[in-house]
């Protein structure tokens, strides 16, 4: 499951802000330092996991830290389902 969000969120940033061009991007990258995380991106990062895996982030919870990167964001997601509880899909 880890790897599937992970690839998931990898995914969405490449396609959303990268134009689909991943050279010089991976999992650790940082995307404050990288130009791609702004207010906008920001808002849209957190709606992204609202819609595909039903994780809404706290006000507290968004910050550079939570959003640094791609493993950063998996945490916080993988974070905030173990806390939800086991899915009626995936159990």
């Amino acid at each position: 499951m880890q790897e599937q969000i992970r690839a998931t969120i990898h995914a969405y940033i490449v396609g959303t802000w990268l134009s689909g061009d991943e050279r010089g991007f991976d999992d650790n990258t940082d995307l404050l330092a990288a130009g791609i995380l702004d207010s906008f991106s920001t808002l849209s990062i957190t709606a992204f996991l609202d819609e595909n895996f039903h994780v809404q982030l706290e006000p507290a919870e968004i910050n550079p830290v939570n959003l640094r990167n791609v493993n950063a964001i998996t945490s916080i997601v993988l974070a905030k389902l173990s806390a939800k509880g086991p899915s009626p899909a995936l159990a």
